[in-house]
This record gives C-alpha cells, sequence and structure tokens, in this order.
C-alpha cells in the first residue's frame, strides 16, 4: 500500500504580509502613493520655493541679494522717502533705486495676470520716452518667475531698449510687501529727484494722468528744479 506523501508545512506568514495578500489593492495604492510623494519632493527641492533670497550681478560681477535695502527715515507714505531697493532686471544685473538720485523716478509694480497692467503700459514706455534725460522708469514684476515676465513682456513686443526704463524682478515679493498697503494691482509711485514719493495710485492710469504726476514729481526736489 503505497504511503501518502506529507504536504510541507508552510512557514508561519508574517502579519504585514497577511494584511497585504488580503489587500491586494492597498499594497499597489501605497506603491503608487509613495512614487508620488518622491516625485513631490523631488520637485520641491530644485524649485527651493523657500530657499535663500534672490540674487543679483552687480557692476563688480559680484552676486548680491535682492530685496529692500535699509534707508532710515523710509516709507511709502505720500511725502516721505521711498523705500531703497536692489532688484535685478532681465539679464539679472543689480538695479539700486538710490542710484537714480537726482532724477525723477516712476515706479510701477505689475504682473502677468493683471488687465489694468497690460493695458496701462504702452503709456508707462511713453512716458519714458517722452523724458528720456530727466526720469527714471521702473517696471518691477510682482512674484512671478523671470521667464513668465520677460515672455509676458515680449510677446507683447513692449520696448527693452530704453536707457532709462527697467524691467526688474521682485520674484518673492520683498520689495513689493514693502510697498504694498493691501491695495490693488497695478500700482504706482513718482517720486521727486530727492526719492520723495510726490504720488502714489493703486490702478491703472491714463497717460494724461502719468504726465501729469510726474510733471509735478519733476518740480520738486533738487533746489535747481524749484528755484524759478
Amino acid at each position: 500500500m503505497a504511503k501518502k506523501k506529507r504536504k510541507r508545512e508552510q512557514p508561519p506568514e508574517s502579519p504585514i504580509a497577511g494584511f497585504l495578500r488580503r489587500n491586494q489593492k492597498w499594497g499597489r495604492r501605497i506603491g503608487i502613493t509613495g512614487a508620488l510623494v518622491a516625485v513631490l519632493a523631488a520637485i520641491w527641492f530644485v524649485a527651493d520655493p523657500f530657499g535663500g533670497a534672490p540674487t543679483a550681478i552687480d557692476a563688480n560681477g559680484e552676486e548680491v541679494d535682492a530685496g529692500p535695502i535699509d534707508w532710515e527715515g523710509a516709507t511709502v507714505q505720500a511725502n516721505g522717502l521711498a523705500q531703497n531697493f536692489l532688484l535685478p532686471d532681465y539679464d539679472r544685473r543689480a538695479v539700486r533705486l538710490e542710484e537714480f538720485e537726482g532724477k525723477a523716478v516712476f515706479v510701477n509694480f505689475w504682473a502677468s495676470w493683471c488687465g489694468p497692467c497690460e493695458r496701462e503700459m504702452p503709456n508707462i514706455i511713453q512716458i519714458a520716452e517722452d523724458f528720456p534725460d530727466d526720469v527714471v522708469v521702473l517696471a518691477i514684476n510682482r512674484g512671478e518667475s523671470q521667464g513668465t515676465a520677460m515672455n509676458w513682456t515680449r510677446s507683447r513686443n513692449f520696448r527693452e531698449d530704453l536707457p532709462n526704463f527697467y524691467w526688474l524682478l521682485d520674484e518673492r515679493e520683498s520689495v513689493w510687501r514693502k510697498y504694498n498697503e493691501g491695495s490693488g494691482m497695478p500700482q504706482s509711485f513718482f517720486l521727486d529727484s530727492d526719492g520723495v514719493i510726490r504720488r502714489d495710485v493703486a490702478r491703472g492710469l491714463e497717460y494724461d494722468e502719468m504726465l501729469s504726476a510726474m510733471e509735478r514729481a519733476l518740480g520738486f526736489g533738487r533746489p535747481d528744479a524749484s528755484a524759478q
């Protein structure tokens, strides 16, 4: 009489293996979730949203931090000294507000998602064209990447060749936070030749309004500008 083969005893199943066997779908979901977390972590690491401050390259070829610059007595109030700052242009070159002492400065904050910003920008460029020797325009993109800002400018064929017009990047909105008082967009500041704010407006402007504010700023400041 043939002997029956005895079944080989299997080792006891671990609790984790048993759970995965009984819940195979959960296992797949856990694997997919883990892969997604890894991908997101890699994107987060590369983007570095809370990393070091944005930088620019100064005239000596050195990398410098961008953002507000301490300036005693600075404010965003009318008839107060404007907050100094350093920001990169589209070529990452450092531009400081204080460089333009002696000239009236038109500071404008804009963004690609802002409809009024787009409508008023040709008028802002026109101001720079009309006052090539006495006025400097600083068009500051608020909170967007260099690529987004440049694509917006160039897709609309806005001029980038004016020597008194600077396209600047405030990628972390650090300068915007110094100037903004909870107002809307766009926001414009008209500074006299001493860096004093003579008018600020938190809406889109027509050319005549810009011209009036700029002429007012030009009438203040240096003694030789008001002595007549």
